[in-house]
């Protein structure tokens, strides 16, 4: 019975601790927009943890069954020192692309004013200010691409930052031909 316990409690703590694992990996996705890892590098990282975390913990407990529980506080450090690490160096990250992003639409500005009727300006300033957040700024630069450019594209950008359903101007389907 005490076997059947400790292989319960090994297989249920190396699916946690990959699990945990592998979410971490997949923040950078999900809350700072740095690019996905793919689903093979997730399930061979996923995988790999499991077996060690599962394969070790089983020599632990059977072999130092009194330095099982000091093993698994030393993973979870492991883990909790990871997660710090990898929460550090997206929000790293994230806060360059930021400033790039700003230095951009610093700069995107600047070329609207000296060449207030290049279109392409006005879009690239729109998804800048629609990427760091700045949703009104966003609109006003897709406003004035579609009123300088009043192509497909334009006009349906600006539309979806009003909030506005696109097809239903006219009822055509979304395409690059007028």
């Amino acid at each position: 019975m005490v076997l059947f316990g400790i292989i319960v409690y090994c297989t249920v703590f190396a699916l946690a601790y990959a699990w945990a694992a592998v979410w971490m990996l997949e923040r950078k996705e999900k809350k700072y927009r740095q690019g996905s890892s793919s689903f093979t590098d997730a399930f061979l990282v996923g995988a790999f943890i499991l077996v060690f975390v599962y394969f070790s913990n089983m020599v632990v407990m059977m072999r130092w069954t009194d330095a099982a529980f000091t093993y698994d506080l030393a993973l979870l450090a492991g883990l909790a020192a990871f997660a710090i690490y990898k929460e550090v160096l997206y929000r790293a990250r994230d806060n360059y692309a930021s400033r790039r992003m700003r230095a951009e639409a610093r700069l995107l500005e600047r070329y609207m004013l000296k060449d207030p009727g290049n279109a392409a300006y006005f879009e690239r300033a729109s998804e800048l200010y629609e990427k760091l957040g700045d949703r009104e700024k966003a609109i006003e630069a897709a406003r004035m691409a579609a009123k300088l450019d009043p192509t497909v594209r334009n006009t349906w950008r600006f539309k979806e930052l009003m909030g506005e359903d696109p097809c239903s101007a006219g009822g055509k389907g979304r395409s690059d031909t007028p």
